[in-house]
C-alpha cells in the first residue's frame, strides 16, 4: 500500500549474508573482511556470492530462491551521490553477477540519484537519511520492462530506507509488477556478535508513522 507521499508502507526484502559492524568474535571479524571485499569489488568475490545464492540450500528453505528466475528484471539502487564516470557502482556489479549466474533474465539500470545524500554507513543513527529523503533524491527513467517481476538490488541493508524508497519508486512506474528488494548483506548492528556469515533471510521493511523505517529481521 502506498502512502500519500508516494512511499510504500511496507515492502518484502531478502538478504544473503550477515555482517557485524562491531562484533569481536571470529565470524564478526570475518564479516567485516567480506564487507570490504564487496565494497571494493575484489576479484571473484561477487561472482562467488552470486553462484552461492543459487545453490545454497538455506536460500530455498527460507524462500529467498523464489526472488530469482529467468523472468526477473534486476534494478540496481543508485549510489548515494550522482554517478561519476568510472566510479564503482556496487549494486550494478552485484546485478551483473546475478545475471551471469542465471538468476535473472535482464538488467535494467533505470534508477538515478539526482542529488547526493549522506552515506548511512558513516552517519550517526539519528542522522541517517530517511526513506523520504532517499525518494526525493532519486529519479527513474522510463524504460520498457517486459517482466512482471522486478528485484531492486542493493549491496547492504541497514534500516532499509534506501530499499524502501527505491522499491516505491519502481513500483510507481510499474504498478502492476511484483517489486521486491534484495541486499547482498544484512547489517546486524544491534547484536554483539553474529554466528553465521551466510544467513539467508526473507523479511519486511516497514514505514512507521514518524517516517522511519523498521527492518524485520
Amino acid at each position: 500500500m502506498a502512502t500519500a507521499r508516494g512511499l510504500l508502507s511496507e515492502i518484502t526484502f531478502g538478504a544473503f549474508l550477515s555482517y557485524s559492524p562491531r562484533g569481536r568474535g571470529t565470524v564478526s571479524i570475518l564479516s567485516r573482511r567480506w564487507r570490504d571485499a564487496i565494497k571494493q569489488d575484489a576479484p571473484g568475490v561477487l561472482q562467488r556470492m552470486a553462484e552461492e545464492i543459487g545453490r545454497n540450500p538455506s536460500s530455498k528453505r527460507v524462500g529467498l530462491s523464489g526472488f530469482f528466475g529467468g523472468d526477473v528484471a534486476l534494478v540496481p539502487t543508485p549510489r548515494s551521490a550522482p554517478l561519476k564516470t568510472g566510479a564503482l557502482w556496487p549494486a550494478i556489479r552485484i546485478c551483473e553477477e546475478l545475471f551471469r549466474a542465471g538468476l535473472a533474465g535482464e538488467l535494467v539500470p533505470c534508477l538515478k540519484r539526482k542529488t547526493a545524500v549522506p552515506k548511512s554507513a558513516f552517519a550517526p543513527p539519528g542522522d541517517r537519511p530517511t526513506a523520504r529523503i532517499h525518494l526525493d533524491s532519486m529519479s527513474i527513467e522510463a524504460r520498457l520492462v517486459p517482466s512482471d517481476r522486478i528485484l531492486v538490488v542493493d549491496d547492504f541493508v541497514t534500516k532499509g530506507a534506501t530499499l524502501l524508497a527505491a522499491v516505491s519508486l519502481v513500483r510507481s512506474a510499474y504498478p502492476e509488477a511484483d517489486v521486491r528488494g534484495f541486499a547482498l548483506v544484512r547489517t546486524k548492528g544491534r547484536v554483539p556478535d553474529i554466528e553465521e556469515l551466510v544467513h539467508p533471510c526473507v523479511g519486511r521493511i516497514r514505514l512507521t508513522a514518524e517516517g522511519e523505517t523498521v527492518r524485520e529481521p
